[in-house]
């Protein structure tokens, strides 16, 4: 199905053939259809599949741009998403003969110069961040949202704390009863279906996930850390490749900045993507980076949800993330629309029962060692699960005694290495002390 096939107002036509798209992509073709006729819909898509522009494209659509009132909401999880979102926004409603509205709304911004220019007039699109919105529209009751025709819940599952849902509530007391409804992500929790039940009489989830978790244009690898320096392994595995553009996940700001200084001493070019950066400096950051002037990006998972980085060729988990669902959104990144990308993964002994559960959904892994700074494959971790695990050695049976639940807390992994690496140096230290007695007895 191609985009000239729906009659799209001419400046929309106008700004697509500007974008260079041309044929729809799976959640294009459920989408746009339905949210024409102004139906509720539920949309999981990968990352990187062109859900912005199915919701996008059929409100500007529907948009009655003569009417100077608020007629469409857009939530974004993060002030990255909202900007982005913005952004692409701008680039078809500038093709518009009749000014189109837009305006953002996010933490980061000028509050006072927000509320002062409501109170003359009213967007017509509404992009942000639901602390912003939820500030405005509630408790300064200054943007009018109640003419709003359809909200739209972008990375819906990104909105999991309790008070974010609290907030959502008090967003949608003020809403239409018969607002139309586009929630998008790429999982759909069971909690969320929940949430969801509470304005929606019936949840048709469009999922074009075909259950695949990831998509198969992307390869995924994995190298053992073994107790190597994880710091030296990276800087070997960097010099095995020359990417166009590597993203570095970590899970934690401190071990970002650890990789961070590390690979800046050893001569790379390397920007730094966490939630503790200003605003101002995320956005310069982003920036420069879609301008290609970095080759390498250390992040946590906050890069990970959405946000357009384009050309990056490879996506390395310096660390596993807690939670298979995050190990889906950081791969993604690495195969945007129909490019081909490689995901590589450092892991340890302890990752097994992780790697099984990736395995059993479907991920092809691909198993290799650094020889001489080139990835060579190997069979290791497959030949160690096809054997029974031997009940000899001291840090298994440890592994065993303290085993690693289905359902793991954040920090639990640390905190049981931690736990086995102490009752292994004291075992150590028994032995130790048992050798210098039997050699004291022998004198």
């Amino acid at each position: 199905m191609y985009f000239k096939d729906f009659a799209f107002k001419p400046y929309i036509q106008k700004a697509l053939q500007e974008i260079g798209f041309i044929k729809l992509t799976e959640i294009q073709k459920e989408i746009i259809p339905q949210a024409l006729e102004g139906k509720s819909v539920i949309g999981k898509s990968l990352t990187g599949t062109g859900k912005t522009h199915a919701f996008l494209l059929p409100i500007l659509q529907n948009l009655e741009e003569d009417k100077r009132f608020c007629q469409s909401i857009f939530l974004s999880p993060t002030r990255e998403l909202a900007f982005q979102l913005y952004e692409e926004t701008l680039k078809i409603t500038k093709h518009s003969d009749i000014h189109i509205d837009v305006r953002l709304y996010t933490g980061g911004t000028d509050r006072e110069d927000d509320i002062k220019r409501l109170l003359s007039s009213q967007p017509q699109i509404v992009i942000g961040t639901l602390g912003r919105i939820k500030d405005l529209c509630v408790d300064e009751n200054v943007l009018k949202l109640h003419t709003a025709k359809t909200i739209v819940i972008d990375e819906a599952d990104m909105f999991f704390a309790e008070s974010e849902l609290i907030e959502i509530d008090q967003v949608f007391s003020v809403l239409s009863n018969e607002i139309q409804i586009m929630v998008f992500s790429a999982t759909i929790s069971q909690n969320l279906i929940v949430f969801l039940n509470k304005y929606l009489q019936k949840i048709d989830v469009i999922d074009v996930t075909n259950r695949k978790l990831t998509k198969d244009t992307i390869t995924h690898i994995f190298i053992p850390t073994k107790n190597k320096d994880k710091n030296e392994l990276l800087n070997r595995l960097l010099k095995s490749f020359n990417p166009f553009l590597a993203l570095i996940f970590a899970n934690t700001k401190a071990k970002v900045d650890e990789i961070s200084l590390y690979l800046a001493s050893q001569g790379y070019e390397v920007a730094k993507l966490s939630g503790d950066l200003p605003p101002r400096q995320r956005k310069q950051i982003l920036k420069r980076i879609k301008n290609f002037q970095y080759q390498y990006v250390v992040a946590t998972d906050l890069a990970a949800r959405g946000i357009d980085i384009p050309g990056t060729s490879h996506v390395i988990n310096y660390e596993l993330p807690e939670d298979i669902e995050f190990y889906i959104h950081r791969t993604g990144r690495a195969a945007r629309f129909e490019d081909i990308g490689h995901a590589i993964s450092f892991y340890d002994y302890e990752d097994d029962h992780y790697l099984e559960k990736l395995e059993s959904k479907g991920i092809n892994s691909i198993y290799m060692n650094l020889v001489d700074n080139q990835l060579v494959p190997t069979t290791e971790r497959n030949s160690q699960a096809q054997r029974k695990r031997p009940t000899s050695t001291v840090e298994e049976e440890l592994h065993r005694k303290i085993p690693l639940p289905k359902k793991v807390k954040p920090g639990y992994r640390k905190k049981r290495k931690e736990l086995i690496e102490k009752q292994l140096r004291k075992f150590k230290r028994a032995r130790i002390e048992e050798i210098y007695r039997r050699k004291g007895r022998n004198k």
